[in-house]
Parts: C-alpha cells; sequence; structure tokens
C-alpha cells in the first residue's frame, strides 16, 4: 500500500476521520518521520453539534499507544475512543476513568487496486440522486444496515455519492416476488462512497436487504463504487466488524486487506 505511508498524526486513518470531524486536540509520541510505530491520538467533536462529546482515534502500536493515552486531557467527556486493538488490555485504568467500559472490534480496510465491474449485472448499479430517493435509502438501511454511520438525512450524506440497485422482478408497478409489500424497481441494495480532502475515498452505509442476500448484490455494488473511488482519489477506505465473515470475504475478493485492526471503548 503506497499510499498508507505517514505515521502518527500523518497517518491517513486521522486525515479520514478529520474529515469528518472538527479536530480538537493531538497528542503523539513520534519522533520523526521514519518513526513507523508512533502512536498519535487525536480529540474529534461533531461540528453539527448534533452528538454531544469528544471522539477519540488513536493509531500506534498498543504498548505506545497505552503510554500516550495517559497524557491525554480531553476537553469535554469522552463518548468513545477507537485504538489499535490491543491497547485496550494495556490501557484499561484510563479508559475507565473515561467512562469507557464495552469494546467492539473491527477493521479498516483498504485498497489502491479497481476491481473489475461486471458489465452484464442485472440488476445494474445506478447513482441515486439524494434529493429524490432519501425517504427510500432511509427506509432500506433501517431494515438492512441499522447501524450505518452516514445516514441520508446527516448533513454530511450530500458528500457522498450514493449507489444502488434495484428489485430486478419484471413489470414496471407488479408487486416484488420476493418481500412482501414492495414493488418490482424498488431500492433493494444501497452504498455510499465519500470523498474526502485526506485525498481518499471512504465506503460506507452498504446494505442489502435480507431477502435479497446471497445473490451477489453486495459484490457488484462494491465493486462499482469502489472502482469509482479509486479512478477518483486512487485510495479506497472501509471499516467492517471483524467477525462479519460474509462482507470480508465481499472484500477481500474485491482486492481489500487490512491495514488497521482496531477496537472501538464506549461507555457502558
Amino acid at each position: 500500500m503506497t499510499r498508507l505511508g505517514g505515521h502518527g498524526l500523518g497517518h491517513v486513518f486521522h486525515r479520514a476521520r478529520s474529515d469528518f470531524f472538527e479536530v480538537m486536540g493531538a497528542w503523539t509520541d513520534s519522533t520523526g518521520s521514519g518513526d513507523a510505530g508512533a502512536a498519535a491520538v487525536v480529540e474529534l467533536a461533531d461540528p453539527t453539534g448534533e452528538r454531544a462529546g469528544r471522539w477519540l482515534n488513536a493509531v500506534g502500536r498498543p504498548m505506545r499507544l497505552a503510554r500516550l493515552l495517559a497524557t491525554v486531557v480531553p476537553d469535554g467527556d469522552v463518548v468513545a475512543a477507537t485504538v489499535t486493538r490491543g491497547t485496550g488490555a494495556l490501557a484499561q485504568d484510563v479508559l475507565s476513568g473515561w467512562g469507557l467500559g464495552s469494546a467492539t472490534t473491527w477493521d479498516r480496510m483498504v485498497t489502491e487496486v479497481a476491481p473489475p465491474v461486471p458489465e452484464d449485472a442485472a440488476p445494474a448499479v445506478e447513482v441515486l440522486d439524494l434529493d429524490r430517493h432519501a425517504d427510500e435509502i432511509a427506509d432500506l438501511l433501517a431494515e438492512a444496515n441499522p447501524h450505518a454511520r452516514l445516514g441520508v438525512h446527516d448533513p454530511r450524506a450530500r458528500r457522498a455519492r450514493w449507489y444502488g440497485m434495484r428489485d430486478p422482478s419484471a413489470g414496471s408497478g407488479r408487486r416484488s416476488s420476493t418481500g412482501a409489500g414492495r414493488r418490482a424497481g424498488s431500492l433493494v441494495a444501497v452504498g455510499s462512497a465519500t470523498p474526502v480532502p485526506a485525498g481518499t475515498v471512504h465506503l460506507g452505509s452498504i446494505g442489502t436487504l435480507p431477502a435479497f442476500r446471497g445473490r451477489g448484490y453486495a459484490g457488484v455494488l462494491t465493486a462499482r463504487m469502489t472502482a469509482d473511488g479509486v479512478a477518483e482519489r486512487g485510495l479506497v477506505t472501509l471499516g467492517l466488524y471483524d467477525d462479519n465473515v460474509p462482507a470480508r470475504r465481499v472484500y477481500e475478493r474485491l482486492g481489500f486487506v487490512v491495514a488497521h485492526e482496531v477496537e472501538t471503548w464506549r461507555s457502558g
């Protein structure tokens, strides 16, 4: 991964996260540009004001990161801290002092290679108009991916391109052959691709309705978003929970590799 160069505060995942949030503070133990194991912590706040508190985003080797976290003094209540996996066990006192006690583990994946996009895919992938399709996208995500970080009513949603695939059941206006109450031609899979000033495109809010899973839709949709993102910025990123085996298989088949194993600590 040639463009994952940059350590400490220059790490690509710091730069990408900083594009979605306002940076309130930063700490690092870096000894210079060649310090590949440098630890760095960035304190973030939601610029929209919709979510209170502070988020900490951290990279670096666990031992160094645990030591650095002990020096961090956030300017507000910490609601979550995302750190390199393995750091939490070394920084329990610090995390518990911020009221953080439960963790989820996930992976940040990246690719610089555009995957082939099936030309004869049915249904075809289309770029959606958020003004026209926001409610339809929201309804689908509520069922297919209710924990999606970027929702269509988030102010940042307009920075993203939204992609979708529709029910291929024949006949305009007919009821779908799968999914009660759905009409043929309604959305069955969606995803978003957000260009960020860090020089990457981040994929997210990917979901396929349960009744339409197992047909390869997620692979085709993600291939199109990834190919477009690589053509535009050269580097595409996404995140997934580490136990999401089906999604991991799709992403690895498309050329994504794990670049950062992390754990996110929250209150509770």
